[in-house]
């Protein structure tokens, strides 16, 4: 049995080679092994649960229609597929090899591995052996999660440290300690990383995401979402509709967008209600539209709630960050975002996007125009988990942009030269757009709840919040509220 040995010195084993091999083609919804060491093959038109029973047994799935099944003790068992994959319980191996695609383990002790192209991987809890294979892979460990072993780091990997609280690269170094020919990194709490075949002096800083530095931010702006403060005349915190858009409400037909943006002002449509608070949580909602509002929102087949500081703050750089729990609904697309206060565009900064059926991936993007023509920068980022609620933000400097996603950088870009004026807030629920069409036409309303909005200048650079427009008080609270 061929094995590797972990972080902690403990032999972790491959599953041995296949004597027998299954094939779930024409069979579901259960196809079964043996007691032998097993090969099982998924097919991407197949509805098919997996079980491969005793034995080494290794699943090849092409589709989130195919599945494997393991009771505990039954061999070292192993995934195999091209997909996006977070491994069931009591299976512990896992390859994936799409270029893209995230990788993340369960509670065992994981051998976890990438492909040819580009993954983001992460072991979970338990002590794992991870190996990116070829490609920019990230490396994903968060503090309680154990030590890990990465078998590959290459020059164009990077590493993502999350709740461990470094924030400087020399912070890093710092707890760096050669060991023969290993690398090992002490992230504290008896928890280390073993970067295997490296030395000290080959890693770079920009191979390290790490956590936000909150020490020279200063609140600027503040919803916990006590009470819900709609624009009224010239008070109020948030609109309920695009500076431009109709009396009757809006939506972004560029876009591609199937919801109409309900005006909390316009009377016809006051029955429906896409934006409320209660218990310190805003809930906007997506639903398909009554019959009886159609012919007040240009027919269209959905509502749903859009709220903006145009009218009350807006501000140059700083950091801008939501705490919210994303709806995972198909068809839907949740967003925060910043606008230019003098209603040019581009630029657009993209705190956070995420489609409903994709929940584990974090899009952020900035949009500008300074070459002439629409250009962005951005990524589609892996993450293991955005189940409940998360924080999402964006630092927004003269010379920098990055993204962080529960205070732990995902991603960073120079900021372009046309993106330093001030800007605004927005948080809206769209439907279909870059989501596509609801599978199921929302059956299910969808609701993306929010636990606060919150705005802070840099204090080390003196940056102020642009107050020209602002004739309302927002709320603004205390560290500790």
């Amino acid at each position: 049995m061929a094995t590797v040995r972990n972080a902690k010195g403990v032999l972790l084993p491959y599953s041995d080679p296949s004597v027998s091999h299954f094939s779930a083609t024409n069979s579901g919804p259960d196809l079964y092994g043996s007691v032998r060491n097993d090969s099982l093959w998924g097919d991407s038109r197949v509805n098919v649960t997996m079980h491969g029973g005793q034995g080494d047994d290794i699943y090849h799935l092409y589709s989130a229609i195919n599945r494997a099944d393991e009771r505990p003790g039954e061999g070292i068992d192993t995934v195999e597929t091209w997909m996006s994959y977070t491994l069931p319980a009591n299976i512990e191996n896992l390859t994936v090899t799409g270029n893209g695609r995230y990788a993340i383990g369960n509670d065992l002790d994981n051998i976890i591995s990438g492909g040819s192209g580009k993954q983001t991987i992460d072991g979970g809890l338990g002590d794992d052996v991870l190996k990116g294979g070829g490609g920019a892979d990230i490396f994903l460990f968060e503090k309680g999660n154990g030590s890990d072993l990465i078998l590959d780091f290459g020059s164009d990997d990077n590493v993502r440290l999350t709740r461990y609280g470094f924030s400087s690269f020399a912070e890093v170094k710092a707890n760096m300690v050669q060991s023969g020919s290993d690398v090992r990194l002490n992230l504290g709490s008896s928890e280390f990383l073993v970067f295997a075949n490296t030395t000290v002096e080959q890693f770079k800083v920009d191979q390290f995401e790490l956590s936000l530095d909150r020490s020279h931010l200063k609140l600027s702006f503040s919803d916990e979402f006590d009470t819900l403060s709609l624009r009224n005349g010239t008070s109020g915190t948030w609109d309920t509709n695009f500076w431009w858009g109709a009396r009757n409400g809006s939506t972004l037909t560029s876009n591609g967008e199937k919801q109409w943006y309900i005006d909390h002002d316009y009377a016809p449509t006051a029955s429906v209600h896409p934006v409320d608070v209660e218990n310190g949580v805003l809930t906007i909602t997506a639903a398909r539209a009554d019959d009886s509002i159609k012919p007040y929102i240009n027919n269209y087949e959905y509502t749903s709630g859009l709220l903006n500081t145009y009218g009350s703050f807006a501000q140059t750089y700083g950091y801008f960050e939501i705490r919210a729990d994303m709806p995972e609904n198909h068809g839907v697309w949740p967003a925060f975002w910043l606008l230019p206060a003098d209603g040019s565009w581009p630029p657009e900064l993209d705190v956070v996007e995420m489609r409903g059926q994709d929940p584990n991936t974090v899009n952020v993007a900035a949009h500008s125009n300074e070459t002439g023509s629409r250009t962005t920068v951005g990524s589609a980022v892996g993450v293991p988990d955005t189940e409940g609620f998360h924080n999402y933000g964006l630092l927004w400097t003269e010379d920098e942009l990055v993204w962080y996603f529960d205070d732990t950088e995902i991603f960073r870009a120079q900021t372009p030269s046309d993106m330093h004026k001030p800007m605004y807030m927005l948080v809206n629920l769209a439907v279909g757009g870059a989501a596509g069409t609801p599978a199921d036409g929302l059956a299910t309303p969808a609701e993306m709840q929010v636990d606060y909005i919150r705005a802070y200048e840099l204090s080390n650079a003196n940056i102020q919040a642009d107050n020209a427009r602002m004739d309302h008080v927002v709320h603004i609270y205390d560290w500790w509220h």
